[in-house]
């Protein structure tokens, strides 16, 4: 029996320096979450649907080769998106995310660290669920899938916590997305925070050997509750 830890190694695997590989170039961005919410947008009816899924999902976010992601990443994260769609009681709860958000920003030694709740990933779901509805679970689900909860934290990390999201932009014969753009909090530069946090993860990385990055992800594992599974 192990820890599905490795939905959480998908994106914080790539961050790591020490670890990167020609077939590991991580990237989530506009071009790259309009390419998940399509796929994701797809039913997951069995095993072979949800490893699928998983298997197109970590190549549009930049790993190309699953067998570089240690501990049966494919399979085992397949599992748990199969398990979320027959039971919505497995998806991750907002409360989960926010105290995975604020176990990282303690593990990084971030100087200014935001503090998160689970109303404050809800807003943010919210937000980014009118434009990738199948990524991010709008406000009325309870949870979120274990591939979006994932993109969602890593975006959460890669933005300082902030929470105000992406919006639409443009007229009625144009569209665009204005990436996150902070609200105004006197003394507060949002935009510095999100920098430290960026430097602050890659030097955590950095300095750490593979059985304390294991570590650290098992400890991830269980603030998010994930369940135990034996490997496929």
């Amino acid at each position: 029996m192990r820890l599905r830890v490795d939905l959480i190694t998908l994106l914080l695997l790539a961050t790591a320096i020490s670890w990167a590989a020609s077939s590991v170039s991580l990237h989530v961005d506009s071009r790259s979450l309009w390419k998940l919410e399509a796929l994701s947008s797809g039913r997951i009816d069995g095993q072979e649907d949800a490893t699928a899924y998983v298997r197109k999902a970590g190549a549009i976010c930049g790993v190309a080769e699953p067998a570089l992601v240690p501990d049966g990443f494919e399979s085992r994260l397949a599992a748990a998106e199969l398990d979320a769609a027959k039971d919505p009681s497995k998806l991750i709860s907002d409360d989960q995310v926010a105290r995975a958000f604020n176990f990282m920003s303690d593990q990084f030694g971030v100087a200014n660290p935001t503090r998160l709740t689970g109303a404050d990933v809800l807003q943010y779901r919210g937000v980014m669920s009118a434009i990738f509805p199948h990524v991010f679970s709008p406000k009325t689900v309870t949870g979120s899938r274990p591939v979006g909860a994932v993109v969602m934290l890593y975006m959460l990390v890669s933005y300082g916590g902030m929470t105000e999201g992406w919006k639409k932009v443009g007229g009625p014969n144009s569209f665009g997305i204005s990436e996150a753009e902070p609200i105004e909090h006197p003394g507060i530069d949002r935009n510095a925070i999100a920098r430290e946090y960026q430097s602050a993860s890659l030097a955590y990385f950095q300095k750490k050997q593979p059985e304390e990055v294991r570590t650290f992800l098992g400890r991830l594992a269980k603030i998010m509750a994930l369940p135990e599974g034996i490997e496929l």
